[in-house]
């Protein structure tokens, strides 16, 4: 992507030009560009945008500008980055026209400096090749324009140089009509009108030349009434005189159309042929070719063009490509030289040595090579000063290495590949090369495959992109086995790589392997590296950060920084955002291949999980202070380095980033023998998925932490344990799975004589019970659990217990006995500030109020639930609401509010994704629908109701559904089909206990 300011806004990609918005877009992103590297505060681009007269919403639309900015821009996130009291731009030099020409004025300084005019000449032409107008265009507030009017003077400074330098190298007639135009257009600038003089005396115009001063002297005095400056007084005066100073020097040689060379002969080109299935990276092939186009024809020095990656990423095959594409452009030689600074078994080139081939290559002959080292780097410099040359070299170990071999040419280029960083080597811009996209991994399969053997198995096809990790070494070992192997299928190799322990050793063919490439960069490091390299691969998950690396190294934080950017410079630690790093999975599959101490590895094991473990507690200590603590967690000492939080914000975003992680160490602990640390890790992280509603990932890691207390043997930690995976079965509507569990833990809580967990496991029971319509049971169990938690002081569990106990009741057609629970939970989440439990609470309390006929009370009700809804933002609690609305509303008479309170509910509960939600929701605009005459309408929502409901054995609903299907389908005339479902219905309530007589709006009665 590039930047073009120095005109009207201008952004492209490649060949692309992108639209970024309005003008707003449009300077909020010019004033960051200005900016580029420095924090523009929020204040500052709202004066940029709107001067002294910002609107009240003038931040709103500033953030709503930047997100606009982010979502247009490719990579648009990590371009723009949040950093108080504002915004960054993060680009490079390459990538700003305003960069660009900043450095090539410096550059320009920089030759003029060293006495190299026709370099400095150069420079300052591309300096303002890149200006396309005058800047913005009038797009920009007084800000912007303030900031182009200091522009526009740099660059006319930039011209006047030009002419300067132009005029000290011997031209002066072609320059004439230039300076006559720029003159005419900048009268008032004394510089220009002097370079006009000078090249007019020097052309033999001496007349022309003291016009120019008489002009410009009328000019001043009628406009100004002022005389010329000093130096334009002196040029006139020494015009009047014929002082020989001012004859310049003589005009430059014509060019050679062919540099001097020691040897005759053909042009030099060492280069290996270019990859003829030379796949996909656009992207880097532009950044790298637009570099070298963005440099002059001629410069003082090569341009150095850096490529570093991980082993196998294909930086030669990039380098190699770009190197044919810039070979017309350097007729003087192309040459390849492989430094082996990574080559198994071989010492890294010399500068002696590669110098030799380097001379040799050029048509030096080997008797006029000298001895030495420094004789070579000598005569290298000289041979090639007049030389505009491509030099690729190709796997260097340093910087070190490369300094002696860059060529003196002007206009040469260099490209350097290299598995590590090399920001040491001064002037070179370096480009990190990525792995393939997705598109062009399949792309290169294909063309190594074949298009039709992909095209017969696109899935395993897929696969192996995704087991190769888009590396593009192991796609073309994968894509070479294959063509060795026609009968085998894709699938077969994707089942061989599928053996995590086996995929190092599949991914080799002929002299290609992956675990070569690899171990090439493990070995280059020193000893203290590859033990850290060991020790870092013991972790299990996606990503981690330095604490992490802390516990796992046994060192401090900045000692295992240090080692993570060590292990990032040579590419066998990825970094995708600041302060978090990872494993290629090749990479993680190779360090399991290497021998490593068992017992260090056991011992960092350790470190990590007791970190881990520190970790979540302390999260969930900021993010759910009222937690019940037991004694069986275990001490957390080894975990010293862990993160410390300050309020609940961090807490949260401390999960939201690292719950998964933490998942795959509780794995990890119990491949060491460490349930109880599991069981204890698994249990915090429920508490984060249990409120985020992650209910899938809920259950599997509530079933993860019952397997860890098994195996540890605690029968409180099960206990709990179970509970908990008890709540997470009824959360994901598995009913009679969460009956087994809470039994299992209502018997081992009464072992324990645990009158808490008891009264957890009777409370967790009775809504399970109430769930699949076992009524009487739901209510002696809710009962008891709400006496329980009385006794024992918990007055939020009661309050649970309560609201729960309401709803039984209140299905049950006990609406008096309905009504006094819920007012009790009412009252009781109230005292605590329960917000979500007070919902429940009224919600049931409102349809109990229906039941004895307080249409008004279960208004009141309703309207309060709702108002403590909107903060919660909890769909199932709003859908709740909203259907008992519903009822109300056609209870009161008001068809058309039943069904909008009945549609929203059916809404919310489909953003929570609980089915007996949504049998329930669908059961209710099923029964409106049905009150409005609706009668299809109302057929169509409860047969979904009882797709829902008979899925997850909600014995209610289906009950409800039936009931409701035999009213529409009589309603529309067809007796027979609604009989069938009216016998069903019957025996779904009878079982209960309910008589199906309908009451309200289809809700049972009790049996009489």
């Amino acid at each position: 992507m590039h930047f073009n300011l120095l005109g009207p806004l201008e952004v492209w990609e490649g060949e692309r030009r992108l639209r970024i918005g309005g003008p707003i877009n449009e300077r909020v992103l010019t004033m960051l560009l200005l900016e580029a590297g420095r924090v523009v505060p929020v204040v500052r681009l709202v004066e940029a945008v709107w001067d002294e007269e910002p609107p009240p919403t003038a931040v709103h639309q500033i953030r709503k500008a930047v997100g606009e900015l982010r979502r247009r821009l490719p990579s648009g996130r990590a371009l723009i980055v949040t950093e108080p009291p504002g915004y960054r731009a993060l680009v490079d030099d390459c990538q700003l026209d305003l960069r660009l020409f900043d450095t090539r004025v410096r550059r320009a300084q920089e030759a003029r400096a060293e006495g190299l005019l026709d370099n400095a000449v150069i420079h300052l032409k591309a300096a303002l090749a890149l200006w396309r107008g005058p800047m913005f265009a009038g797009a920009g507030g007084a800000l912007v324009e303030a900031t182009a009017t200091a522009w526009e003077e740099r660059y006319l400074s930039a011209v006047e140089s030009s002419y300067e330098l132009r005029l000290e190298a011997g031209e002066a007639g072609e320059l004439v009509g230039e300076l006559r135009e720029l003159v005419d257009l900048h009268p008032f600038r004394e510089s220009l009108r002097r370079h006009l003089m000078l090249a007019l005396y020097r052309s033999g115009r001496q007349v022309e030349a003291l016009d120019e001063y008489g002009r410009l002297r009328t000019l001043l005095a009628e406009e100004l009434g002022i005389d010329p400056g000093p130096r334009l007084s002196e040029l006139r005066d020494a015009i009047l005189r014929g002082d020989s100073e001012l004859n310049g020097p003589p005009p430059p040689a014509p060019v050679l159309t062919q540099p001097p060379s020691t040897v005759a002969g053909t042009v030099p080109c060492t280069l290996p042929c270019d990859l003829a299935d030379f796949t996909g990276r656009q992207k880097e092939v532009a950044v790298l070719t637009s570099a070298v186009s963005a440099s002059v024809e001629e410069t003082s020095g090569p341009h150095m063009l850096v490529v570093d990656g991980m082993g196998g990423s294909g930086k030669t095959a990039l380098v190699v490509h770009v190197a044919h594409r810039l070979a017309k452009d350097h007729p003087d030689g192309q040459l390849y030289l492989d430094l082996r600074g990574f080559t198994p078994g071989e010492e890294p080139l010399s500068a002696g040595s590669a110098l030799n081939v380097l001379l040799r290559a050029v048509g030096v002959p080997g008797e006029s090579i000298p001895e030495d080292t420094l004789g070579r780097i000598g005569l290298w410099r000289v041979t090639t000063a007049r030389r505009r040359l491509l030099l690729v070299l190709d796997n260097a170990v340093d910087a070190a290495q490369v300094r002696p071999l860059l060529p003196a040419s002007a206009g040469g280029v260099v490209l350097i590949a290299s598995r590590v960083r090399l920001p040491e080597l001064e002037g070179a811009e370096g480009l990190s090369l990525g792995l393939l996209s997705e598109d062009d991994s399949a792309e290169l399969m294909r063309r190594i495959v074949g298009a039709e053997r992909v095209a017969a198995e696109p899935e395993a096809a897929a696969d192996l992109i995704r087991l190769c990790g888009r590396l593009p070494l192991a796609l073309r070992v994968c894509g070479a086995r294959l063509r060795k192997r026609p009968h085998w299928s894709l699938r077969h190799l994707a089942h061989r790589l599928g053996d995590g322990m086996r995929i190092i050793g599949e991914l080799e063919s002929g002299d290609r392997s992956v675990a070569t490439a690899l171990r090439m960069s493990y070995e280059a490091m020193k000893a203290e590296y590859r033990d850290d390299f060991l020790l870092l691969s013991v972790y299990p998950g996606t990503d981690f950060n330095v604490p992490a690396a802390a516990a796992l190294l046994q060192s401090d934080p900045d000692g295992a920084e240090r080692a993570l950017e060590h292990l990032l410079d040579v590419h066998l630690l990825q970094q995708f955002e600041w302060g978090r790093y990872s494993f290629h999975d090749l990479v993680r599959s190779f360090a399991q291949t290497l021998p490593a101490d068992a017992a260090r590895q056991a011992a960092a094991a350790r470190r990590l999980v007791a970190f881990i473990l520190a970790d979540v507690e302390r999260a969930c200590d900021a993010l759910f202070p009222g937690r019940v603590r037991y004694g069986f967690v275990p001490g957390t000492d080894e975990g010293s380095v862990s993160s410390r939080f300050t309020g609940p914000e961090e807490a949260l975003a401390w999960f939201a980033r690292e719950w998964r992680n933490a998942v795959t160490v509780v794995h990890l602990a119990l491949q060491h023998g460490l349930s109880r640390h599991a069981a204890c890790i698994a249990r915090s992280i429920c508490f984060y998925l249990h409120a985020q509603s992650y209910l899938e990932d809920f259950e599997a890691t509530a079933r993860l932490a019952v397997e860890a207390a098994r195996q540890d043997g605690d029968p409180e930690l099960l206990c709990v344990s179970l509970i908990n995976l008890a709540v997470a079965q009824w959360q994901r509507d598995g009913f009679q799975e969460g009956i087994a569990s809470s039994e299992e833990a209502l018997a081992v809580s009464v072992r324990l004589d645990d009158r808490r967990a008891e009264a957890a496991c009777l409370s967790r029971l009775g809504v399970l019970s109430t769930s699949v319509g076992r009524l009487d049971d739901a209510i002696d169990y809710l009962t008891r659990a709400a006496a329980a938690h009385r006794e024992l002081g918990l007055v939020r569990e009661e309050a649970q217990s309560l609201a729960n106990l309401c709803f039984a009741a209140e299905s049950q057609g006990r609406h008096a006995d309905a009504v006094d629970a819920g007012r009790r939970a009412e009252r009781s989440a109230r005292a605590v500030g329960d917000a979500g439990i007070e919902v429940t609470a009224l919600g049931n309390l409102a349809l109990a109020h229906l039941g004895v006929g307080q249409a008004d009370e279960a208004m009141r009700c309703l309207r309060r639930a709702l108002r403590l809804c909107e903060p919660l933002r909890t769909p199932a609690l709003t859908s709740l609401v909203l259907s008992n609305l519903a009822e109300v509303a056609v209870r009161t008479g008001e068809p058309e509010v039943a069904r909008d309170h009945a549609t929203a509910a059916v809404e919310a509960a489909r953003g929570n994704g609980s089915r007996a939600r949504l049998a329930t929701a669908e059961n209710v605009l099923g029964r409106v629908r049905l009150a409005g005459g609706e009668y299809e309408h109302a057929l169509a929502h409860h047969r979904s109701a009882l797709q829902y409901a008979t899925a997850i054995e909600l014995r209610m609903e289906i009950a409800r559904a039936h009931k409701g299907m035999g009213e529409a389908l009589r309603a529309l005339g067809l007796p027979e089909a609604a009989a069938q479902h009216d016998r069903i219905a019957a025996e779904h309530f009878t079982a209960m206990g309910l008589s199906p007589e309908p009451l309200l709006l289809g809700q049972p009665r009790p049996a009489s």
